[in-house]
């Protein structure tokens, strides 16, 4: 596995962006230019970074999940979502809230990846370690926003009408970009694009006194490189533009039969963000003198630019159908099934991939419990099988079966001092995710220096939080 550094560690299977004339690193801008000139090997490294996919990745919100008690339910949110939240798990229940809510909330995920190689020999392994450190850790805070429409005029409507938005916004910058090499491995899920800042917005309605329907869009910051190196001398440089992807469509349905039941249906489209890299190539030509004479030489310039696209955040289109069932005044529990199309994921060069990955279904499971009138405990679990198929030759997915518990809390107070109306609610989740053993075959070896064609992976990922949401 390749040991490149990034920001002083190794990672699995990432090109870190770097420029290499002078060691001076690559600026990232937020949609403003930036361009340098590099000597010598710049030249070509600049452009054969274009030779390099990006991977692509869900958001954060996608992996991990939009709120504390989201969260800690097991994602189990179909039928039993509430709050600001449901812009993800389901926008029709946006108009079940007659509060304005305002959320903050912060997280914090760390993955621990690991992967073996059966016959690697020691003078190896500082190339191709059997156990590097992980991919970077994911944190940063969520936000989110709930207002009821007829909070907002004179007289009540006659139906409800509901408008929410979440951001994820990570802490290390709001946009990443990282690129990788055929012959390592990269994670489908746990990777760059988990830590791109996400924003999701909709709106909800009731339609009948039992159905509420809602419609949002999903979307996250995507990210492109111009890079310009010159022979003429000066800086290194680049420009990273960066931009929301096209947006994606959620639907929702929550059906409410009696007042013990829910039943929940959510789409949501496939979200693909591409990206161009481009590279601008200024090289000198020189005509050296017949004769003695070096100063009779002359030289010319020659320009080029080379450019190319990629998928750099994908999300496959997928259906969730849930029901919740309120046992008790004080016990609740729900349960979803969620149908991903992984199959038409097309690699991160949108070339297709030899082998197609697999669709694949994900059970969740949620169950909170009212311990006091301002206490509840949650705990969920869910279970993911991998999407990816092992790929003989060319780019190199990894992926691992998930087995996912996790757990929370929920506690509502009274604003200090009288601040507030209304109460204060603090949540906050742990969730574990195991990754069970998964061997990749490979036709061609994956690590050129041993006879491997197999690849182990596995490992975990830690992720917590927790959020304050105010009522008004």
């Amino acid at each position: 596995m390749g040991h490149h550094e990034h920001g002083g560690r190794p990672t699995l299977g990432h090109h870190p962006l770097k420029a290499t004339g002078s060691g001076k690193r690559i600026r990232q801008t937020r949609g403003s230019t930036r361009r340098t000139r590099g000597r010598g090997p710049a030249l070509l490294l600049g452009s054969l970074l274009l030779l390099l996919p990006l991977p692509a990745a869900a958001s954060f919100f996608d992996t991990f999940g939009a709120d504390a008690r989201g969260t800690s339910l097991g994602g189990a949110m179909a039928a039993f979502s509430e709050g600001w939240a449901s812009v993800h798990y389901n926008p029709a229940a946006l108009a079940l809230s007659r509060d304005v809510e305002l959320s903050l909330g912060f997280h914090y995920a760390l993955p621990n990846l690991k992967a073996d190689y059966p016959d690697g020999t020691e003078q190896d392994l500082r190339q191709f370690p059997r156990r590097p450190e992980s991919l970077d850790s994911i944190a940063g805070p969520a936000l989110g926003l709930l207002v009821p429409i007829q909070r907002c005029t004179p007289k009540e409507l006659p139906t409800p009408i509901a408008l929410g938005m979440g951001f994820f916004v990570p802490r290390q910058t709001l946009a990443t970009v990282r690129v990788i090499e055929q012959a390592y491995p990269y994670d489908v899920i746990f990777n760059a694009s988990n830590a791109s800042l996400a924003f999701n917005l909709a709106v909800s309605t009731r339609i009948t006194p039992a159905v509420y329907l809602g419609l949002g869009m999903s979307t996250q910051l995507a990210s492109g490189m111009e890079v310009q190196v010159s022979e003429t001398g000066g800086e290194d440089a680049a420009e990273l533009k960066v931009r929301f992807g096209t947006p994606s469509l959620v639907a929702g349905v929550l059906v409410r039969p009696s007042e013990r039941i829910r039943i929940g249906l959510v789409y949501r489209q496939k979200n693909e963000i591409r990206s161009q890299w481009s590279t601008f190539v200024q090289s000198r030509i020189t005509i050296l003198p017949f004769g003695p004479d070096p100063d009779q030489s002359f030289s010319f310039y020659k320009e080029s630019t080379l450019a190319r696209r990629y998928v750099s955040a994908y999300t496959p289109e997928n259906v969730s159908l849930g029901a919740s069932y309120k046992i008790t005044e004080r016990l609740k529990v729900a349960a979803e099934l969620d149908w991903y199309r992984w199959s038409t994921y097309p690699g991160p060069l949108d070339q297709g991939l030899a082998f197609k990955f697999n669709d694949i279904l994900v059970p969740r499971v949620g169950v909170s419990y009212r311990i006091t009138r301002s206490l509840e405990a949650r705990g969920g679990f869910y279970y993911e099988p991998t999407p990816v198929t092992s790929q003989g030759t060319g780019f190199f997915p990894v992926g691992n079966d998930r087995y996912v518990p996790s757990v929370g809390l929920g506690y509502s107070f009274d604003a200090p001092w009288g601040i507030l109306a209304k109460p204060i609610s603090a949540d906050a989740y742990f969730q574990y995710h195991i990754l069970g053993d998964k061997t990749h075959a490979r036709a061609v070896s994956a690590n050129p220096f041993t006879r491997d064609t197999n690849l182990t992976t596995s490992g975990y990922v830690t992720n917590l939080g927790l959020s304050l949401t105010f009522h008004f």
